[in-house]
């Protein structure tokens, strides 16, 4: 691959892209590109991530303007956090904050960029498969064989930001357009996908800087560039870290790690097992394999296609070299063993410290404590790290196909591999158009159930301006009550960033408390509480605060609601005064 390029890469970039918009639409629709349309994630898809998201968005885009760029003081209020911690993709969070006064109350912008993943994955597999292959007809067919990548499409509206494998694209065709160019120029796009990767999602960080690595050290050794190859990884490195800092990525009193390392881990059967959260099977032909700990969160599905295309074009390959094969296969290592150690150190990342493959526990490494909780905890959700192995699987399999002699038999087999791969995966296909287009509704249980029925929970999210949740447990009902309070330009505590700080969270918790019991909670704020106890009752008796059980929380606050909507909400159920001096 390290002489091939092509002229025509921009034609080829819109033709990707385009294909990448016509699988988007085939599968999603255009209603959920619509930017005031909520209706399809306001209460999540497949687990309460994306609200989640959304809740992050709507509360941060009303706070004041603060540095670090992405922090909002109406997240996790009154301390405030940083959209970095609740995954609302903060280049466009913060982007869409400068015009915030120009926008409608309701206003997402994670439709749109999912469609803007999925056209991208498009152009740079198209533009990948221009570096080698013979035909236009040939990019175009491998691009639609990215797309129909099912460790994107999965992440698709459950972790838009987790959607955007097109920058482990972009770094590995610029990794293979740029071979052998030693100036400025050839890191350059690195060190613009490395800075898109912290303002869209840290987790590609590892992928993007992982590439550049091989890029580097291949120019290290081969070229014998000792002193510009690393400058340039340092420089880009300054460059991310400086970008981070200004869009708060690092801002944090807490912890940078989290539970999860070793829960997460990737096990050995992921290629070719079709479970993943949410759908009991992504294969129409494949049996699910079994499965243990949290890994379906390392799902890594090849899908049928891949999984037969493999010995077809090992196979091809073989026919096309000959007995060249053994040393094809040894200059290919020596001129790439960059990307081959990049490659493998993520997946071995992605294995973790438990090895297994379906229910056999291989073995166990006994790595400390300290270092499971702490560095590995960065990135503990370990088991997404097969990405860039899938994707070299991929650009293998379309080079081997493209070393054929004859054109058509190249295309015969792709879009062979791309009518096997829908076929597999129609069933997953079908069921999120059904859902997404509206034609069928929520298919396979896709979407959660609504936790905040009652109207109460619109009427205050009008009505009081703060909304401090202090009990564990209340995550999810937490995210529903972002978006509620958020829609109406208001703040709230709940449970929404990535990295809490506990020991603020314990404070804030011990102050509410002290609030209510000295008659200071003000009148602007409601209290939303789990389990309350008799001093807490007694408190709120003493102080005229209205206590209230609604689902399964409860409500202290300085009654703003009136008769009337008091006997709404207790027609509707689920709802109980406890005390309030307006309702004796």
């Amino acid at each position: 691959m390290q002489n091939y390029k092509k002229n025509n890469t921009c034609l080829t970039f819109i033709i990707g892209a385009l294909v990448g918009f016509i699988i988007f639409i085939a599968i999603y629709g255009f209603d959920v590109i619509k930017f005031t349309n909520d209706s399809l994630i306001i209460n999540g898809y497949i687990e309460k991530d994306i609200a989640q998201h959304y809740g992050g968005w709507m509360l941060y885009r009303n706070s004041p303007w603060r540095f670090p760029l992405g922090l909002g003081q109406n997240m996790a209020y009154p301390y405030g956090t940083v959209v970095s911690y609740t995954d609302s993709i903060p280049l466009l969070a913060i982007f869409f904050k400068i015009f915030r006064d120009f926008l409608p109350a309701t206003f997402q912008y994670f439709g749109f960029y999912c469609l803007l993943c999925f056209m991208l994955q498009g152009a740079f597999g198209s533009l990948i498969s221009n570096l080698f292959s013979k035909s236009i007809i040939t990019d175009i067919l491998a691009s639609a064989v990215f797309v129909l990548s099912p460790i994107m499409i999965e992440r698709a509206f459950r972790h838009c930001g987790l959607t955007s494998h097109f920058l482990i694209l972009s770094a590995l065709y610029f990794y293979f357009c740029n071979k052998g160019k030693t100036d400025f120029k050839a890191y350059l796009p690195f060190f613009i996908i490395n800075v898109l990767a912290i303002t869209i999602h840290p987790y590609f960080l590892p992928f993007t800087f992982g590439i550049m690595f091989a890029f580097a050290v291949e120019q290290f050794f081969i070229n014998k560039k000792i002193v510009s190859a690393p400058a340039y990884v340092v420089f880009s490195i300054l460059i991310t870290l400086l970008i981070g800092y200004i869009i708060g990525a690092f801002y944090s009193t807490g912890s940078m790690s989290s539970f999860g390392y070793g829960f997460f881990n990737m096990n050995l059967n992921a290629l070719i097992n079709p479970m993943s959260r949410g759908f009991t099977n992504w294969s129409s032909v494949l049996p699910v394999r079994p499965n243990i700990l949290g890994q379906p969160e390392a799902f890594s599905y090849l899908g049928l296609g891949i999984i037969l295309m493999i010995p077809i074009s090992a196979f091809i390959a073989v026919l096309h070299y000959k007995l060249n094969i053994f040393k094809e296969c040894f200059e290919f290592i020596f001129n790439y063993y960059g990307i081959i150690f990049s490659t493998a150190a993520l997946f071995i990342f992605a294995v973790g410290d438990w090895i297994m493959f379906d229910e056999i526990q291989i073995y166990r490494i006994p790595f400390p404590a300290s270092l499971m909780e702490g560095l590995f905890g960065i990135f503990r959700a370990n088991g997404r790290f097969t990405w860039l192995l899938i994707y070299a699987i991929v650009i293998a399999i379309i080079f081997c196909l493209t070393r054929c002699n004859k054109i058509t038999v190249t295309n015969v087999l792709l879009a062979l591999l791309i009518l096997i791969q829908v076929y597999d995966l129609k069933d997953v296909l079908n069921s999120k158009h059904s859902y997404f287009t509206g034609s069928e509704g929520d298919l396979q249980g896709q979407v959660y159930e609504k936790i905040l029925k009652n109207s109460i929970w619109d009427d205050a999210a009008e009505k009081y301006e703060i909304c401090t949740m202090i009990s564990s447990g209340i995550a999810n009902s937490g995210i529903e009550i972002s978006v509620k309070f958020g829609k109406n330009g208001h703040a709230a505590n709940t449970a929404l960033e990535a990295r809490v700080d506990y020991p603020k969270a314990d404070q804030l918790y011990a102050d509410t408390l002290s609030k209510i019991n000295q008659g200071a909670l003000p009148e602007n704020e409601l209290v939303m509480i789990n389990d309350i106890n008799e001093n807490i009752l007694n408190d709120c008796i003493e102080n005229g605060y209205s206590l209230y059980c609604v689902e399964t929380d409860h409500l202290i606050c300085k009654n703003k609601f009136s008769t009337e909507e008091i006997q709404k909400y207790t027609s509707e159920g689920n709802f109980e005064i406890i005390y309030s001096p307006d309702f004796l």
